[in-house]
């Protein structure tokens, strides 16, 4: 081969080699497009999979509720009775609250200090791992702010609210996990299946708590299965107008139970009977 030959293919490979400015734009823009598509494929596996661990941590508490209930006469584990009608810490109100403290300024003094309270009757003996209460997509601190409270003058909080004695009707008030009932409203009768729920609630500042950025909620029923509802209506939420009447936050928890309990059986939570509201 002719060195005129050789240089000729010398300067063929180098041009074919080259990009020209168009080639560069054309797989930039297509790198960009990627991007786009892949980074909120991954957000929603994220999403997915914080979804899935949280399933996870219900149906450990489910067993363990399950397992209570099996020791004690099939009572659901509960927090202390309730002493005066303003004591909210008690078994009488659906929480996400697991440790109860001492009551600290300005606030009174707690009636029951130091004690479990909701799911932190599990805590010790039934699913010590600290983990389960706490959800992957909570929007808050509460693992790492929450559980070091345990066991101090402080309040404790999880990610999940347990229904307790909450919504219940009289005949069942005794908290037999077989023997919870139905609630009869406007003429529908409503048998009690949730046990426990993502937090949602939806008020200002300090009362803004949500799992899963109150878009999808997680629900444990009394057969010990979770489904996953879509939330994006708010059925499963305390909303933020019922914030500008505090005495309707407790009315709407018991409505938010009721759309459980009106969805497990397949039923659109938007059609759920409606309490009436005495203020």
């Amino acid at each position: 081969m002719s060195s005129q030959t050789r240089r000729h293919c010398r300067f063929s490979t180098t041009v074919a080699s080259a990009f020209t400015l168009i080639e560069l734009l054309v797989v930039i823009s297509i790198i960009g497009l990627l991007v786009s598509i892949l980074i909120p494929a991954l957000h929603n596996a994220r999403a997915q999979a914080k979804l899935t661990t949280c399933k996870s941590n219900m149906r450990q508490l489910g067993l363990a509720i399950a397992v209570y209930a099996d020791q004690h006469r099939e009572f659901l584990p509960r927090g202390p009775k309730c002493d005066g009608m303003f004591d909210f810490a008690c078994e009488d109100y659906a929480t996400n609250q697991i440790w109860i403290g001492a009551g600290l300024p300005p606030g009174p003094p707690s009636p029951h200090p130091h004690r479990y309270l909701g799911l932190g009757m599990l805590l010790e003996e039934y699913a010590n791992q600290p983990s389960v209460y706490y959800c992957p997509a909570d929007d808050t601190e509460n693992l790492q702010e929450e559980l070091p409270n345990i066991k101090t003058d402080f309040d404790a909080y999880g990610s999940y609210t347990y229904r307790q004695l909450d919504v219940l009707p009289d005949y069942a008030k005794l908290g037999r996990i077989s023997k919870l009932g139905k609630n009869v409203v406007q003429g529908v009768s409503v048998p009690v299946e949730a046990l426990i729920m993502d937090t949602s609630s939806l008020g200002p500042g300090d009362y803004h708590h949500t799992n899963h950025q109150a878009k999808k909620t997680n629900i444990l029923f009394k057969d010990q299965s979770v489904q996953t509802f879509s939330n994006e209506d708010e059925h499963f939420s305390i909303t933020a107008e019922t914030f500008q009447n505090p005495a309707l936050i407790f009315f709407r928890l018991d409505q938010v139970f009721l759309n459980a309990d009106f969805a497990a059986g397949g039923g659109d939570p938007a059609e759920a009977p409606q309490f009436e509201i005495n203020p």
